[in-house]
């Protein structure tokens, strides 16, 4: 059974899930990778000092979450366990950017294009949501073929695949 959830700094849950992917996808640089994206930031970098990895994680994103609020993180659950990562991102009030993330075990078994179409149903849902676009930022071309299986048009000018909200290709079909 699939789920899809919201990564929120105060749902104690979300986090715990979260962590256990993100230790997952980067085996154990994933405090670097952090510490780096806080220092790019500009936010300062939290000591460990005697915390738990996990205590220092949850301290970690709380520092960030005012820093990102344009965007949102989700996992997409299987059986309660996390398989792939979507972060939303802003680029203004109509069109949201995606980027996806799948556990290497789960690879080439459809969960990222099943994670896409599931955030895609929660963002196409609210009407001033006009676009969603996916930047392929991988050597092997992977998100490049998702996209274009779920949809998306290149768009050469911005090397972004844009897919448009079917509620606002209804409204352009009717007025035809």
């Amino acid at each position: 059974m699939f789920t899809l959830i919201e990564i929120t700094p105060y749902d104690e849950t979300s986090l715990k899930l979260d962590y256990l992917f993100i230790r997952e996808a980067t085996n154990t640089n994933w405090k670097k990778r952090y510490q780096l994206s806080c220092l790019l930031k500009g936010i300062p970098v939290i000591k460990q000092g005697t915390l738990s990895d996990f205590e220092y994680f949850k301290k970690t994103i709380k520092q960030k979450a005012p820093y990102e609020f344009a965007s949102k993180k989700y996992l997409l659950l299987l059986n309660g366990n996390p398989v792939s990562s979507i972060y939303t991102m802003e680029r203004n009030k109509n069109i949201i950017d995606l980027t996806v993330t799948t556990l290497p075990k789960y690879r080439k078994k459809g969960y990222a294009k099943r994670a896409i179409k599931m955030i895609e149903e929660k963002l196409f849902s609210n009407p001033d949501i006009l676009f969603t676009t996916i930047t392929d930022i991988t050597k092997e071309k992977i998100s490049s073929k998702i996209a274009i299986t779920l949809g998306y048009t290149y768009h050469e000018e911005t090397n972004t695949f844009v897919k448009a909200n079917p509620i606002l290709e209804e409204n352009i079909t009717h007025q035809l």
